[in-house]
């Protein structure tokens, strides 16, 4: 296997001349997360990043290429490959953990600088356009492929690189040789499909620099194409596909990708749609994309920059589109925490948003959420404190705004309800469309815990509101589920009702959820009180639930199928978040299915059976099939 066939090469020679050179990302070389590892090979973005297309041509790696040269921390560092919009270049054995800077000098004058984030192991497997993991089947050290799967039971060898420290450090731009191994000296462990592999080795590929491999047992599956996931020192890789044979059921399908178009998204973003425009708003930008042909969207550019970055922070959030205004409106959620405001856009020219107002939520602050119910818009607040060592308190409000005018008003905020009064958590609120079967034509429900001021302990809380009137909303029921301590998100189906929770809440010390993955089904045939059916704890670990998306046919027709996308685990927060699908078809023992780990998908939506996926390179759109 030729080395640099592993990298994205696929750039045209082009001649910067005296062009300002401009860099915009630093991600690893193999799965584009924007964070890297010492020794990892890793790539910048950019513009007039170099004078030509070149790749080195052996070892030891070049400082300099096309007239390019890197430097990280003030120090040169080996480079594989240069073109004007791309660099692929070593990151230094002796960077430290924590932030480093880096600069592109080229024909004397040099770029501004640019800091990215460098932690002690950063796994990424690399993978093509597909997603499809590059690795050999160890029997022949034939290429893994639909066609070529490996057997259940046989070793995989997958490329990656983040590996981390080794037991026999390799220099900087060399090759590693084949004796002694590079072992990593962090534990690694896998999952394939969900279900854990024995990873026999991990360490420095010979004969290359920077390339790592993961010699893995596939554990019994059936024969199909699975998420494989590897964690290192606790820090957990972006999934690629690996194809496998074997006996049994294969699962079912629920996804399959439809079209995908690439961009620099944000590292978390929402997802709000409009006819056939899609809008995925982030910290620092909100950013379009046409989805009218879903097998081939196109990239149409992006608005909010200057609203949205503060003094050099982007503080953009939540979003939601409203069709029930004068005029089509998207609302998105800005600012710090503790200054949020709601900025208002027209869209009706949805290519061409216009900031039409702006409002200060004050003393609401910390909002986490936007649902809207006609022309009111409702939001959960969720907050704590701390003397810096232990939680003192815990907040949270469920308030409304209307936007009847387009302009935001405080209409009503609940202080007393069926739960603890504001001083528990509130991270998801979500106001109920009315259905004939209602007891109150409009509802919400709140995901909750029972735990309040300096305790950290309690129990999941559902709590439901009755918001018939916006100004005078009155809490009805709570419903609590003790092998829960906070539940963090949900979603419904008709009469069913899947809630997302957690094992544990907020951490003394450390304030952190870090439990595992809990789910809850509730039958809300009567949406005012709801019955429980089952609870779930799984060995998930994660830090909560970003959403709980219905999936359904493009002809309106559902099944109980979910969506879901998982917080990073405690021990990786800034890590990828992890894509489910839970069938509860079974109410009483809903099935769960890994999708895939992804950086920056913090938000889908369903929409004329199709889902939409964002992710930090860009958006996917999936096709919904239902058992």
């Amino acid at each position: 296997m030729k080395f640099f066939s592993l990298l994205v090469l696929l750039f045209l020679t082009y001649t910067a001349g005296s062009a300002q050179t401009v860099i915009q990302a630093v991600t690893d070389a193999a799965s584009y997360a924007p964070r890297v590892a010492p020794g990892e090979l890793a790539t910048i973005f950019g513009s007039n990043l170099a004078n030509s297309t070149q790749q080195a041509s052996g070892f030891p790696l070049p400082q300099n290429l096309g007239g390019a040269t890197v430097y990280v921390n003030n120090a040169a560092v080996p480079l594989l490959y240069v073109s004007a919009s791309q660099i692929n270049f070593q990151v230094p054995n002796s960077l430290a953990a924590g932030t480093a800077s880096m600069y592109v000098s080229r024909d004397g004058g040099q770029s501004a600088l640019f800091q990215f984030a460098v932690i002690s192991n950063a796994p990424g497997i690399f993978q093509d356009t597909s997603n499809h993991a590059v690795a050999q089947n160890a029997t022949d050290n034939s290429t893994n492929s639909d066609s070529n799967p490996v057997a259940s039971g046989a070793e995989l060898v997958v490329y990656l690189t983040g590996q981390g420290a080794v037991n026999n450090p390799v220099p900087n731009g060399a090759a590693t040789p084949d004796s002694p191994l590079a072992s990593a000296t962090a534990t690694a462990t896998a999952t394939i499909g969900g279900v854990s592999a024995t990873v026999k080795f991990l360490g420095l590929t010979p004969g290359f620099t920077g390339l790592a491999q993961a010699n893995i047992v596939v554990p019994s599956l059936a024969t199909a194409d699975y998420p494989l996931v590897i964690t290192v020192g606790g820090y957990v890789s972006a999934s690629a596909e690996v194809s496998v044979s074997g006996s049994g059921t294969a699962p079912p399908t629920f996804l399959t990708l439809t079209g995908q178009v690439t961009f620099a998204n944000g590292a978390a973003s929402s997802v709000a749609v409009y006819g056939n425009t899609t809008y995925l708003c982030g910290p620092n930008q909100i950013n379009i994309v046409d989805t009218s042909d879903v097998s081939a969207p196109v990239y149409v550019g992006y608005f909010g920059g200057t609203d949205l970055v503060i003094n050099g922070v982007g503080y953009g959030g939540k979003c939601a589109v409203n069709t029930s205004t004068s005029a089509p409106i998207l609302v998105d959620i800005v600012g710090p925490g503790t200054a949020p405001t709601l900025d208002v856009y027209d869209i009706a020219s949805p290519e061409s948003p216009v900031k039409i107002s702006q409002l200060s939520t004050s003393p609401y602050t910390f909002l986490t959420d936007i649902s809207f119910l006609g022309t009111t818009g409702y939001f959960s607040t969720s907050w704590y404190q701390n003397n810096g060592t232990k939680i003192s308190g815990q907040f949270g409000n469920f308030v409304a705004f209307s936007f009847a005018s387009l302009y935001p008003v405080l209409v009503g905020a609940l202080s007393t309800g069926p739960g603890s009064g504001g001083d528990n958590l509130m991270p998801n609120a979500l106001a109920l469309v009315p259905s004939s079967n209602d007891s109150y034509p409009d509802t919400a429900y709140i995901a909750s815990t029972t735990a309040t001021g300096s305790g950290t302990t309690g129990s999941a809380a559902l709590d439901v509101v009755n918001i018939n009137s916006p100004s005078a909303m009155q809490g009805l029921e709570q419903v609590t589920v003790a092998s829960a301590a906070i539940f963090t998100g949900f979603g419904y189906d008709g009469s069913l009702l899947l809630v997302a929770g957690n094992s544990t809440s907020l951490q003394n010390p450390g304030f952190n959820i870090t439990g595992n993955l809990t789910l809850s089904t509730m039958n809300i045939n009567n949406v005012d009180a709801p019955v429980g059916i089952a609870n779930m704890a799984t060995d998930i670990a994660t830090m909560g639930t970003f959403v709980v998306q219905p999936l359904e046919l493009a002809s309106g027709v559902g099944s109980d199928v979910f969506a879901i996308v998982n917080e990073p685990p405690s021990t990786d927060p800034t890590g990828p978040s992890t894509l489910m699908i839970v069938n509860a078809g079974d109410s009483s023992s809903p099935a769960l299915y890994p999708l895939s780990t992804q950086f920056g998908a913090t938000d889908v939506a369903a929409v004329n059976g199709y889902l939409l996926v964002p992710n930090v390179n860009g958006l996917q759109i999936f096709t919904i099939v239902l058992p």
